[in-house]
């Protein structure tokens, strides 16, 4: 928790719940995650381009074929969370999040280290 700097702009975030059930329709999981409200950042101020990184169906079966043809192997890795903890470029801070917040701390926010969920 750090002190916000002046003229910096701390980003909302919000938790979300989400209870797993298992094939009878009783709870398994129980998950949390912490979300930037990305609604909140305007294109041009708080960030310049977004884009989601997306393949075509056509193209993973040329890719299957072609390594099949030739005898190849395919690995797999795991991309989404390679994009979700990428290192960042500038300095971002956060507010505490509803609920969350810490007692005569109230003023502070948290520096981000990482990229999360959510964040442009």
């Amino acid at each position: 928790m750090v002190e916000l700097p002046f003229g910096k702009k701390p980003i909302i975030t919000k938790w979300i719940y989400k209870v797993k059930n298992d094939s009878n329709g009783k709870p398994s999981k129980y998950k949390a995650r912490l979300m930037a409200k990305g609604f909140e950042e305007r294109e041009g101020l708080d960030f310049q381009k977004t884009f989601a990184l997306i393949i075509k169906w056509s193209t993973i079966i040329f890719v299957v074929v072609f390594t099949t043809h030739f005898g190849w192997r395919i690995s797999q890795m795991d991309v989404k969370t390679m994009f979700l903890n990428g290192d960042l470029k500038k300095k971002v801070y956060l507010m505490q999040p509803e609920g969350f917040v810490q007692t005569r701390k109230e003023h502070l926010v948290s520096k981000l280290n990482k990229t999360f969920y959510g964040f442009r």
